[in-house]
């Protein structure tokens, strides 16, 4: 299954299949600094799929297409430019193609698959007509499952509501994944779409790869009815994570068409040049393409897309990408320094307060997306900043990011200036943490060395001018605990007389960079409620959010012994029940996390978890129409010791954001996350990130933005209390504080 809110290409969804929970990569706060590696391991091989489908059966009155064997004659140059030379070719009028039919295109990623070895990178392109049919087995958000049309398609029988020979959204999400459990890396791309509804007329220059289904005999409509809240649009196989990674882009969102353009000069007499947009400024800047990211890789296609050049209505469509690749190095070569940018107009950057800004941010302009670091053309820094753009002024290059003031405005913004790459943020934030508590016995020689570590800590903290922390704060931020030769912190440091939180003991290592994860999940935790708080009830989120719990079986659970594994206590769900707020939940305990249109429209939707280790875990989608709930990310497993022991208080938020057309996506995976993923959510791998120490040096100035007058932007907050296994089993444990679905 694959979540498919999504274009005929398949757009922003195509990989969140039953067996795909994205792994994202261990950065904190990357969209707001500093460099960090992402990549430069040699690959074992690089070896492609160019798919283009241009001929159809005329007997089904399908419209041929121009462009699909000119993007893959386009693509396979790109890629021989950098020595790729492994390419499958299955597309109509190539020499040396094969006729792209169901059986060909299946064939070849059979192929991939087999061939594929741990490290290896494979990239597929598809193009052509896409469309759409009835979803068949409820999986679907929107009622629909997207298809991608081989040479071969023909017409639905009728009342059948399947096309024969079209290869589903599903089919190919899963060739796709069998791929990356050989370990290999995937890049895929996808130049189709199904639907263009409420667009103008395109011009003659260019015409749209869609397909309507009543040409290929298909009512379309959904399936099914829309659902009950609650009813998600997919259900947990508990599949691993495929071992290889996954960049995907697709060339224009769910509500849009994906357009070829003829780019011949106007008034030639020569045959028309027609080629998929999309296809076309990727291949162009891939054939050029240094030691970049695939994201600013992507940042330059979609500014490209936008060019006066391209025919106004081509410029309709939005690019879209998704995968935990995204800041890697294209095509695996020599590592990236790892660029986090934002697009700017002139004086309005399209980054704000969520990303990790704040007033006074001192920020280098470049003319274009992969300008080499150190070649801008300009300084600017933030003085005005909402939740998702600020407003910069110009200043000398010497501008120092100092909190509570600005640099003298110095020139003009230079008028060729495209993006903006993060030089300094100002900090003023303020941790505060508690006296510390002793939770057992009177402390002892042992304990002080303990106390005396932590001022050690702080002092190492303070001193690098990145944030501070405070200790004994009547009024903190986090508790901190003394018990049994180690500490503890956490929003609440015992239930009853088990402690819960965070733990460390001096064989544990520094405790820095322990320091340093508290500090930054916090000044997230802070933005995230700082902007919860500024809703206004005449504004109401457009999105349903519904949290439910399902309670496990307590008989599984033993109240005593060692750390168990979730895979062999975790079983007999009762059914699901909407959470309350700071409910008091078990080992094993499952969150389901849901969300629907509630009106028309487009949305960012992330979900920002912040478990009892202070790890910080993000996920994303793309939510459009009001058909039925998607799940916003996998369930939540809770643990409180597997194996580690992971009690205490837990926090969610969920931001929405209005998408914006011709923009990238509002999207934090991998701009806040803080430690490894592990097999079964955050608990099953503690191993803080290498890189958390470079990254921390940016911090933001906590609760300082403006109001959201300007902005379309929600934030919903929801906690709960993992208790400890002897708290949660014995005869005096809480019951379930279940009800409310809005903590």
């Amino acid at each position: 299954m694959l979540h498919k809110e999504s274009c005929a290409n398949l757009t922003q969804g195509y990989f969140e299949s039953k067996s795909t929970t994205m792994r994202l990569a261990a950065v904190l706060f990357a969209a707001i600094s500093l460099a960090f590696a992402a990549g430069g391991q040699a690959r074992a091989s690089t070896m492609a799929l160019l798919v283009g489908v241009s001929n159809y059966d005329d007997a089904i009155g399908l419209a041929d297409l121009e462009g699909p064997p000119n993007d893959v004659r386009l693509l396979r140059d790109a890629l021989g430019a950098h020595d790729i030379r492994d390419v499958t070719i299955l597309a109509d009028k190539v020499e040396g193609g094969t006729r792209p039919t169901r059986e060909a295109i299946l064939g070849a990623f059979a192929d991939l698959q087999s061939r594929a070895t741990s490290g290896d990178l494979v990239i597929i392109h598809m193009s052509g007509h896409g469309t759409r049919q009835p979803d068949q087995n409820g999986d679907e958000a929107d009622g629909y499952d997207e298809l991608f049309l081989p040479a071969d398609v023909k017409r639905a029988e009728p009342g059948s509501g399947v096309i024969p020979n079209a290869l589903v959204d599903d089919e190919i999400g899963e060739a796709v994944d069998d791929i990356r459990r050989k370990g290999a890396d995937v890049w895929f791309v996808m130049d189709s779409c199904h639907s263009g509804t409420g667009l103008r007329a395109a011009s003659t220059a260019t015409r749209d790869r869609y397909v309507d289904p009543a040409l290929l005999g298909i009512e379309a409509r959904p399936a099914r009815p829309a659902s009950a809240e609650g009813d998600l649009a997919a259900e947990v196989t508990g599949e691993d994570e495929p071992e290889g990674g996954l960049v995907a882009f697709y060339a224009a969102q769910s509500s849009e068409v994906a357009r070829e353009v003829d780019f011949a000069p106007e008034g030639s007499s020569g045959a028309p040049s027609w080629f998929g947009l999309f296809t076309a400024k990727l291949a162009s800047r891939l054939r050029e393409a240094g030691a970049i990211s695939y994201r600013q890789l992507f940042q330059a296609v979609m500014a490209d897309m936008n060019d006066e050049s391209v025919p106004g209505a081509a410029r309709l469509q939005t690019p879209f990408w998704e995968g935990t690749l995204i800041d890697a190095t294209v095509l695996g070569g020599s590592a990236s320094v790892g660029i986090r940018q934002f697009e700017i107009d002139r004086d309005l950057l399209s980054a704000g307060s969520v990303h990790g800004l704040s007033e006074g941010t001192v920020l280098e302009l470049v003319p274009d997306a992969t300008t080499v670091p150190g070649e801008g053309i300009g300084y600017a820094q933030i003085d005005g900043i909402e939740p998702l753009s600020s407003y910069v002024r110009p200043v000398a290059e010497d501008c120092e990011a100092e909190p509570g003031s600005l640099c003298p405005r110095a020139g003009e913004l230079p008028s060729d200036a495209r993006y903006a790459r993060v030089v300094a943020v100002p900090i003023d934030s303020v941790l505060r943490l508690s006296p510390i508590t002793d939770l057992g016995s009177a402390p002892g020689a042992a304990d002080e060395k303990l106390e005396a570590a932590l001022k050690d800590a702080v002092e190492r903290f303070n001193a690098r001018g990145t944030g501070r922390i405070e200790i004994g704060s009547a009024d903190y931020d986090v508790a901190v605990g003394r018990d049994t030769g180690q500490l503890w912190f956490g929003r609440a440091i015992s239930v009853g007389e088990e402690p819960i939180g965070l733990a460390w003991k001096p064989e544990d290592g520094d405790l820095l960079p322990i320091l340093t994860r508290i500090a930054l999940a916090e000044r997230l935790a802070a933005t995230m409620a700082a902007i919860a708080e500024t809703g206004s009830p005449l504004n109401q989120n457009p999105v349903e959010i519904s949290v439910n719990v399902e309670e496990s079986d307590r008989d599984a659970l033993s109240p005593e012994g060692p750390p168990r594994n979730l895979a062999s206590e975790c079983r007999n769900y009762a059914e699901p029940r909407p959470l309350a707020g700071g409910a008091p939940l078990k080992q094993c305990d499952r969150l389901d996390i849901a969300v629907k249109g509630a009106v028309s429209g487009s949305r960012d939707v992330n979900r920002i978890y912040i478990d009892s280790h202070f790890c910080v875990w993000a996920h994303h989608e793309r939510v459009e129409g009001t058909a039925r709930p998607t799940r916003l990310g996998e369930p939540l497993t809770l643990c409180s010791d597997c194996p580690d022991y992971s009690a205490g208080d837990e926090r969610l938020f969920v931001l929405v954001s209005e998408a914006k057309q011709n923009a990238d996506q509002i999207n934090l995976e991998g701009l806040v996350e803080t430690c490894t993923r592990g097999a079964t959510r955050s608990a099953g791998n503690r191993a803080f990130s290498d890189l958390i120490e470079s990254v921390s040096k940016a911090g933001r100035t906590r609760g300082a933005f403006g109001g959201l007058t300007p902005e379309s932007v929600w934030v919903e907050e929801m906690s709960w209390k993992v208790l400890p296994r002897r708290v949660a089993l014995g005869q005096d444990a809480p019951a379930p504080n279940v009800g409310s679905a809005r903590p």
